[in-house]
């Protein structure tokens, strides 16, 4: 494996026609609430997550949640973001500060794997981004994991943002969650074959196979330490030398699993990063990526001038509405239908599952023979 394949696989799954990264404008700096609101309870037993989601969040210093924002159940299916009070258009409803955003500031500095991170995105060039940071969310996934097969009084790893990545999509069907990354190849051979989203689904899936094989080799060797604990020194060490990490040989168990989920996240959560520094690349906003999809959305977000990301009212919304984003427009020509399926996994205005239009040969997906 070469360097010069993996910045050709960075960058077809930075730059495909099908990659899309969510963007905000510059907002002006405004006066928000210094004491953090309640935090709003879901409404059902599975909602718990979010519950922890809100509270983690509101302990972020510089943040904000609006006392009427809530995370609940919505009619969309899985879960949404709604105000139980109206709300007055330009009303602040979230700030999000650069500590509460998975950036990749914080993919290279990570004690575990940050070096060999820097150097990959150094390396890859354009696109080494995207791979650096599924590296780091699947490793924090796993890594949690195996936190929660210790007992209490076994020492655990500390994850940064272990409440926030509680609720990401590892899997099919979190959340609602779909995505051709969860497919199988069966499926996608009986499902996509002869439509307009196979080109474009098989190429993602084989980028995403290709830079699995990278990750591991960064991210498995501390997969493996943490499920064997810490091994005995059988040489004479200093205090400060540590023993070399066990020897990875083939995939580690759970990784390609764990970035599948990861890629999920960063194709269908990302926003355009707003650090400084960062030349714009990808960062995950949460709260944000809690939003559903409408092309008509009722809220506004954007960077203030001390590079808070600020979630407002776009209009006025009464009590007990959802709350939209816009991910992107749907009449732009290089998103149709079929490529916001293969890039955020759903059709906007439909509920029923893809897997259905596409067995009834919808025009969605097929395109139309000419008559002759």
């Amino acid at each position: 494996m070469t360097w010069v394949q993996l910045a050709s696989t960075a960058v077809l799954l930075a730059f495909s026609p099908q990659r899309h990264v969510r963007t905000s404008t510059m907002l002006k700096m405004s006066d928000t609430a210094t004491t953090p609101p309640a935090v709003p309870s879901p409404s059902s037993s599975q909602g718990e997550k979010y519950a922890s989601l809100l509270s983690w969040f509101n302990e972020v210093p510089d943040s904000y949640i609006n006392p009427k924002f809530t995370i609940r159940e919505s009619p969309r299916g899985g879960f949404g973001a709604f105000v139980e009070e109206d709300v007055s258009e330009d009303e602040l409803i979230v700030s999000i500060p650069p500590g509460a955003r998975v950036t990749i500031a914080d993919v290279t500095n990570d004690p575990d794997c940050g070096k060999a991170f820097k150097t990959l995105i150094e390396k890859a060039g354009p696109g080494g981004s995207t791979v650096a940071l599924a590296g780091y969310l699947a490793k924090e996934y796993l890594l949690l994991c195996e936190n929660a097969k210790k007992s209490e009084e076994e020492e655990k790893k500390e994850i940064k943002f272990s409440s926030y990545f509680n609720t990401l999509p590892w899997k099919r069907g979190v959340n609602s969650q779909e995505h051709v990354l969860f497919w199988s190849e069966a499926d996608v051979e009986k499902y996509l074959t002869g439509s307009m989203a196979y080109a474009e689904a098989t190429e993602i899936r084989d980028e995403v196979a290709f830079a699995t094989t990278v990750i591991n080799g960064i991210i498995g060797p501390i997969i493996l330490q943490s499920r064997m604990g810490e091994p005995e020194v059988a040489w004479p060490a200093l205090p400060w030398m540590k023993p070399p990490p066990p020897k990875v040989d083939g995939m580690v168990d759970g990784v390609a699993e764990a970035v599948k989920g990861a890629f999920v996240s960063i194709l269908t959560r990302s926003f355009e990063g707003q650090t400084a520094g960062m030349d714009e690349k990808e960062e995950l906003q949460p709260l944000l990526d809690m939003l559903q999809h409408s092309e008509y959305p009722n809220i506004r977000h954007g960077v203030n001038s001390e590079g808070v990301v600020e979630v407002r009212a776009r209009k006025d919304i009464e009590g007990g509405s959802e709350l939209f984003n816009q991910y992107r427009g749907e009449e732009e020509l290089n998103m149709p239908y079929h490529r916001f399926f293969t890039r955020f996994g759903f059709v906007p205005g439909l509920t029923e599952p893809a897997t259905a239009l596409l067995e009834e040969k919808s025009t969605i997906f097929f395109a139309r023979k000419k008559e002759v």
